[in-house]
């Protein structure tokens, strides 16, 4: 690849416009004043009002000021960095995967741009970044939840009990990105897995998430960006603080989400099939608690899935963890009449390899003295 100067500023440009983009089409999440819960990370760090427009503004403005090559468009990137982290805070939703990986690719430019790292270890630091994507992304979708509840949605043929190959793949094209020998391939067969993506978007099983069409655009991009060439990898030769921390961060922290030391999102397991899962069943009264478009997705007991919930009203998946479910659970009891209006259902995969799932159910009364003791199960 050219190191020309001036290529991680185009980089920093196209990070900046799919953030915005991917903001807009999700911007319901983004507010405060909305009827969908707020699950702030911390319950007095929630702005509203004029107060929040003031912050979204800013957030806006900052992004585009650091696009720009003037002096301070580096105190811009930092502030916009910042403002990111705030809102963040303010909303567990707003963590989303491509919020996350963009912050991440952004911090990165942001060093570079302070001359505490070289335009070569900047180059190092996103390639590390992808292939870990790719590599997890894989390795969490073997599983049965994914080949027996998601796969058959998609335009793949069904090989039974072969259709495990299919999420390894993807890993071993995330693997195949580090040699020089492999490296087209890989980036030829990851392209056409992001159009099947896309297509499924536009007119098969997730038509529901619009959000996803930037973020595997610019996935595209930086992609052929990053490996198109032949450039070699040092993955762990050459050692600095930032390469270990991507390393970190991108290769080694997404396998301690087997183990539930690290979140699922993070690891790159948004479409795994083996996150938890969450039911919401209420009453006719509590129903004035969701808008219209929601009110068409609850079935003929009232019960609608979580994300079907999220989906309709913030365009966005749910934060799948256990305990932001039950924080939810605590914000929707907050509005409930009596200890029926609203019952949460919890369903895990406690076995990888077995589509059977365990299932929690959470009543308000009981919720209100110990939130993580189920009073059901089966």
């Amino acid at each position: 690849m050219d190191l020309r100067k001036g290529w991680n500023r185009k980089l920093q440009i196209i990070l900046i416009f799919s953030f915005f983009v991917s903001i807009l089409v999700c911007f319901p999440l983004w507010t405060n004043d909305r009827l969908f819960p707020i699950l702030p990370v911390f319950d007095s760090f929630v702005t509203g009002g004029v107060l929040h427009f003031s912050l979204l503004s800013l957030f806006f403005v900052s992004g585009l000021l650091s696009v720009f090559d003037f002096k301070f468009s580096t105190h811009s990137l930092f502030l916009f960095l910042f403002l990111i982290l705030i809102l963040c805070l303010q909303d567990y939703n707003r963590w989303q995967p491509w919020v996350y990986i963009f912050s991440l690719l952004l911090i990165f430019i942001f060093f570079s741009r302070c001359k505490m790292i070289t335009e070569k270890t900047l180059l190092t630091l996103f390639r590390i970044a992808f292939i870990g994507i790719y590599f997890w992304s894989g390795i969490h979708k073997v599983n049965a939840g994914f080949i027996t509840n998601t796969l058959p949605h998609l335009v793949v043929p069904d090989l039974g009990l072969m259709s495990y190959l299919i999420p390894l793949i993807e890993a071993f094209l995330g693997i195949g990105l580090i040699f020089i020998s492999t490296r087209k391939f890989s980036v030829l067969l990851l392209l056409g897995m992001h159009f099947l993506i896309l297509y499924e978007v536009f007119f098969g099983f997730f038509t529901y998430n619009t959000v996803i069409i930037p973020w595997n655009l610019t996935m595209m991009i930086l992609l052929v960006f990053f490996f198109w060439n032949k450039d070699p990898i040092h993955l762990f030769s050459n050692p600095s603080v930032f390469k270990s921390f991507a390393v970190f961060i991108f290769l080694i922290f997404p396998a301690a989400n087997f183990i539930n030391l690290w979140p699922g999102y993070p690891s790159f397991n948004l479409y795994s099939g083996k996150t938890a899962k969450a039911f919401l069943y209420v009453d006719e009264d509590f129903k004035t608690n969701f808008k219209s478009k929601t009110l068409s997705k609850f079935d003929d007991e009232n019960k609608i899935s979580v994300h079907s919930y999220t989906y309709s009203e913030i365009n966005v998946p749910f934060y799948s963890e256990e305990e932001v479910y039950l924080h939810l659970f605590n914000k929707l009891c907050e509005r409930s009449s009596n200890e029926f209006s609203v019952v949460m259902e919890i369903k895990t995969l406690p076995h990888l390899f077995k589509n059977e799932w365990t299932s929690e159910s959470y009543f308000c009364d009981q919720f209100e003295n110990d939130s993580r003791t189920p009073l059901l199960s089966n």
